[in-house]
This record gives C-alpha cells, structure tokens and sequence, in this order.
C-alpha cells in the first residue's frame, strides 16, 4: 500500500491525493473541482513532487479508461509531470520506474490525437505525446504554437526575443526594445528519424495544415535582432 502520508505535494502531506482522485475518477468531468486542485498540489506551476509521481499509476488508469478525446485531464496532467524538469528526482530515474504507465499514455495520447476538437486541442495533445515519447525541448515548449508566439532569449547575447509565428512570414523581434529591426526565420524541413520529423508527420496525417505550415519555422534559425548572431530557434527557448 501506498503510504501517501509520507509523500509530499506542494501544500506538504499528500494524504488528501488519494480521495481526490477518486473525486476526480467518479466526477466524469475533466476540468474544474477536484481536477483544480490536482493541477495545484501535483504539478504547480511546473514543479511537481513525490506524490506527483506516485499519482502516476492512477492517472495512466484513468486516461484508458477515458472515452476518446482531445483533451483527457488525466492523461495531460501525467504528461505536465513527466515532463517537468522542476522535480525531487532525476527525470531518468522516473521514466524508467514507470516505464509500463507511460507505455500506456503514449498509447491513449496517440490515439487522442485524431480526436481534437481543433488545432489548439492538437497542439496540446502533440505535445502531450511529446512527454511520454521524451521528445526533448517539446514536451515543454509546443504550447507556444497555440498561444501564436515563442518566448526566445539569444544564446549569445541573452536579448529577450518574441517570434511571432501567426504571421505569414514569420518574424523574431525584441521583447523590449521596438527600435530594432525584427529579423527573419529560415524554416527547416526536418528528416523523417528526427523527433521535429515525426512531428511535422503527425501534424500532416492528422490534417492539421496550419500547424504542419508552422513548425517549420519552429525549427528554424534566425539571427538575434540586437547582437546579429544567428541561432537555431530550438536553442533558444528561454
């Protein structure tokens, strides 16, 4: 048995974990009410903790259990947890513990995919997969293809850069400073065995073709506004 009393959340004992999964299985809904409160102990505001962890199981439970969906509340909090880096334990040691449970998210966030609702849904279903494939800087970052913009910080100078990627052409500008000229992005194309491979893959066979037109330039280099030095956007992630 597991001793939640033990463990720690982020308000300290997790001995109230337990009901509040239960709460959250039986409630059949995926936001609001005991899912508010899983979000705020387990995985809060990125940090996660041993109890983040040991929810795992439970969760993974619950996410095949689910019913087909674009958005699964189960199945996105694992991935938020899994995919931290702000947590008690080598992220490492973590998937290799549950390695099974995490077989099985990849499993029910693959077959998820095709059912978003719209490309804002995709995008969190992709990156969600991302968590349980371990697909580097992804897992954590391709959010910022539904917010519209990517936070940036030049490897070289350490400016704070904005790229816009609703736009057409999309462009990196300072954060702060208006005066300098943005500059432009040359999209890549990635090779099929990479993870950005797959991912374009993913975007295309789903139909999903403002995302697949996008990621190309989340690839991408450009060259820093202020100092001009040229870098490649998946670096650049503050």
């Amino acid at each position: 048995m597991m001793e939640w009393a033990s463990l720690r959340d982020a308000y300290g004992s997790a001995e109230h974990v337990p009901a509040l999964l239960a709460t959250a299985a039986a409630a059949g809904a995926d936001d609001g009410g005991p899912w508010d409160e899983l979000w705020g102990r387990l995985c809060h505001q990125g940090t996660v903790y041993s109890a983040s962890y040991a929810a795992l199981p439970t969760l993974a439970q619950m996410s095949e259990q689910h019913d087909p969906s674009g958005y699964v509340a189960a199945l996105h909090l694992a991935a938020s947890i899994i995919a931290s880096n702000d947590g008690p334990e080598e992220r490492a040691v973590v998937r290799q513990r549950y390695a099974h449970e995490l077989a099985d998210l990849r499993t029910v966030a693959t077959r998820n995919l095709r059912h978003a609702s719209d490309d804002t849904d995709f995008v969190y279903g992709l990156q969600a997969l991302m968590a349980f494939e371990d697909g580097g800087i992804w897992q954590r970052t391709l959010d910022c293809l539904a917010n519209g913009e990517a936070l940036l910080e030049c490897p070289s100078c350490g400016e704070d850069l904005l790229l816009n990627l609703d736009s057409p052409m999309p462009r990196v500008a300072s954060f702060a400073d208006a005066s300098l000229a943005p500059t432009a992005v040359t999209p890549l194309e990635p090779s099929a065995p990479t993870v950005e491979g797959r991912l374009l893959a993913l975007a295309q066979t789903n139909q999903r073709t403002a995302i697949a037109a996008k990621l190309p330039y989340l690839f991408g280099g450009s060259n820093c506004p202020r100092c001009h030095a040229s870098f490649q956007v998946p670096q650049a992630f503050a």
